[in-house]
């Protein structure tokens, strides 16, 4: 029996790899690369569109897929839980592991477990001696889930609610025009109704133990069985209940559980070659101008690094003077600096930052949903795990009504369909194609990137109707939902126009005669107006032959005088670790947040060597616990984000975008709703952490990634 993870909700606090798979070591690592991106995928098929989950009162809920089983018994021993039902005239007995102990400290109470096959003579013998258990039928759990959902919900009917179900399915609740509480998926959340909180399932069923006192069950002692009937929806049709502990063992039946198969690697690896070779036959013919622009760009775009001193040696040795908690850099005088190094101005709009999936997922749907006229993604991943399918659902379904565009890079999407999460349903059966299955039936207008020389667009955005963008390190897929800690930010203002403007020159130039569109793209009329509450904010990009975002960061580490504070999963670049560290002994107090193990076993050795040379200098080091995919950094009163890695792919290669303000107020926010609360949640290093010589080769081979 395994505890299922289910971390608290950051309430509107306001994860296959984000990294691009390939190098600039040319398409002659085409044929490797296939090799690595092998994964597990599935076989192609078409997902039903969910059906209503409704709990008006007592009655059973409308699940897509159930079963009733009859003469259901439960008995305990204090070790094992003994279940035995009929169905269609068979009995089934079966057993499972309790675990008391380990269950009661389980994350939200919330356990996972599983049934196994017990022989009918060894169940008989065994339950001679076992408590029986309370056993309450499916009226009775959708009657609880009733009343406990109808107390998270604020007054009126013009707000609900989200709730996350284990990981596996996103219900959104709220009282209809006759007082009843319904729950639907948030595909189908009603366009009027807004999104007023975030719960897990965890937090929902610690407030029902509370309503189980009230509604009078569980008088025969301390546990209590309930039969949901729950099969496809979520999967656990029994639910022991242990009134004592509070805990809640959602438990399913290992036989009525099917996997599926995996995609042939053979398909994999004739994905890759394809696209590849695709790439750099296409791309010249399309854009040939800007196929040779990248080809010559990649080749010069080493020779910076390779000049300059990076050697930490050089900076001296000696503990470095204590931050004194000055006065930061003149913002002023800093924003006309960036003025002249990047080459543009700043606009003006209004950020909210979107901590973690269960933050950022629910706002995306309700966007989605309310959108009137557009909707333009670009994305480096659009994976095919059952998440992101369910996303692409709302958009095949919003694109008989407005216009859905999606611009994706091949490769990416490619790894990251190969990139299985470990909170996948096992029975979910992926399609090979996520391009085909958005293009299947629909209007979904669909362009993927030509990775020519291997590079790509890791860019991440989202434009709904020109108003509103989003922007940031997430991808579509199950990673970014549950697995790994990451921040994505909407937008509002005259910065959309600048943001939707590079939406649109992608997709022209992955277009047929791709160069020629882009020539002739007359720009936006105009941009957005901006409102009274919007603020200096400024669009940071990396294009060939014109890293922004490096210039930018390296010129602020060099400037700032109080603070840096960094959260970067791939701190690869010896330029980026080197201005650090100079910066600390000018008495800068320099803070660095890493995970504690990346997407990459070669990144997350790389970043062994990184964390410890940085550590020897003064500079405090943070793991935060599990995967963070967080790409932020605030200096002094400066804060810059988007979805640049540290790398050297994000910093010269791959095409990128950021966001960065010095308003004070959004800065603030930014400190105390990300790095405050991390700070606190990860480990400070006060050691080197363990290491060995092929950390040191690891970190010179991702020097090139």
């Amino acid at each position: 029996m395994t505890s299922l993870h289910t971390e608290g909700v950051q309430i509107s606090r306001a994860g296959s790899s984000g990294r691009h798979p390939g190098s600039a070591l040319g398409p002659l690592l085409a044929l490797g690369l296939g090799l690595l991106l092998i994964g597990c995928a599935g076989e192609p098929v078409r997902t039903e569109a969910h059906a209503q989950e409704s709990f008006p009162g007592d009655g059973p809920p409308v699940t897509s897929s159930s079963f009733s089983p009859r003469e259901v018994t439960a008995f305990d021993d204090g070790r094992h839980l003994y279940l035995g039902y009929s169905l269609d005239g068979i009995r089934a007995t079966l057993v499972g592991e309790l675990d008391l102990p380990g269950a009661a400290n389980a994350p939200d109470r919330t356990v996972i477990g599983r049934l196994e096959p017990l022989q009918v003579e060894r169940w008989n013998a065994a339950v001679r001696t076992a408590n029986p258990l309370e056993v309450l039928d499916r009226n009775r759990w959708s009657s609880l889930l009733a009343h406990t959902m109808a107390s998270l919900l604020p007054a009126g009917h013009d707000q609900g609610v989200v709730v996350d179900v284990l990981l596996v399915e996103e219900l959104f609740t709220y009282r209809d025009a006759n007082d009843q509480v319904q729950s639907v998926p948030m595909a189908m959340k009603p366009r009027d109704v807004g999104v007023a909180a975030s719960y897990t399932f965890g937090e929902l069923l610690m407030r029902a133990g509370d309503h189980l006192e009230m509604l009078g069950w569980g008088t025969r002692g301390g546990r209590l069985l309930f039969v949901t009937g729950d099969l496809s929806s979520f999967g656990y049709p029994f639910v022991l209940v242990d009134t004592a502990d509070g805990t809640f063992r959602f438990l399913h039946d290992a036989s009525l559980v099917t996997h599926a198969a995996g995609t042939p690697q053979v398909v994999t690896l004739a994905r890759t070659l394809g696209h590849t070779v695709t790439s750099h036959l296409q791309a010249p013919i399309d854009s040939p101008v800007s196929s040779l622009a990248r080809l010559f760009t990649l080749l010069v775009q080493s020779a910076p690094d390779l000049v300059k001193p990076t050697t930490l040696a050089l900076l001296g040795s000696g503990d470095p003077p204590q931050p004194d908690g000055g006065p930061g850099m003149d913002l002023e005088s800093w924003e006309a600096e960036l003025d002249e190094l990047v080459g543009a101005t700043q606009t003006r709009g209004r950020l909210t930052y979107l901590v973690d999936g269960e933050a950022f997922f629910p706002r995306l749907f309700e966007m989605l949903n309310q959108a009137e006229r557009q909707v333009d993604l670009r994305l480096y991943i659009f994976d095919n795990d059952d998440y992101a399918l369910r996303v692409a659902d709302l958009l095949k379904s919003r694109s008989r009504e407005i216009e859905i565009r999606v611009l994706i890079d091949g490769l990416g999407t490619i790894a990251g369909a190969n990139a299985t999460s470990p909170s996948v349903p096992p029975s979910h059966a992926a399609p090979w194609s996520v391009v085909n299955y958005l293009r299947d039936d629909s209007r979904v207008d669909v362009r993927v990137l030509r990775n020519a020389w291997l590079m790509g667009d890791h860019s991440k955005s989202i434009v709904v109707d020109g108003r509103t963008a989003f922007i940031g390190g997430m991808n579509i897929g199950r990673e970014y939902r549950y697995d790994w800690h990451d921040l994505m930010i909407e937008v509002e203002g005259p910065v959309v126009g600048l943001i939707e403007e590079d939406f649109e020159k992608s997709w022209r130039g992955e277009g047929l005669l791709g160069d020629l569109q882009r020539l002739i793209y007359p720009g936006r009329d105009a941009l957005p107006e901006a409102a009274p509450d919007h603020y200096p904010v400024r669009v940071l990009f990396t294009r060939p032959g014109d890293p922004q975002i490096l210039r930018a960061q390296v010129a602020a580490m060099r400037s700032a005088r109080k603070r840096i504070y960094i959260q970067n999963a791939y701190l690869t670049s010896d330029t980026v670790v080197y201005e650090l560290v100079k910066a600390r002994r000018r008495g800068v107090d320099v803070r660095v947040i890493v995970p504690a193990a990346s997407d990459s076993g070669l990144i997350s050795r790389s970043n062994v060597v990184a964390a410890n040379a940085l550590l020897r200098h003064g500079i405090r080091v943070y793991v935060y616990p599990g995967m963070s995919h967080v790409k932020a950094a605030v200096y002094d009163g400066w804060a810059c984000f988007g979805s640049a890695n540290f790398d050297y792919l994000s910093l010269r290669v791959n095409k990128e975008l950021n966001l960065a303000t010095s308003h004070p107020p959004a800065v603030d926010a930014l400190v105390e709703q990300l790095f405050e609360v991390d700070f606190a949640r990860a480990l400070e290093l006060t050691e080197p952490l363990p290491g060995n010589w092929g950390d040191y080769l690891a970190e010179m081979l991702a020097d090139f990634l």
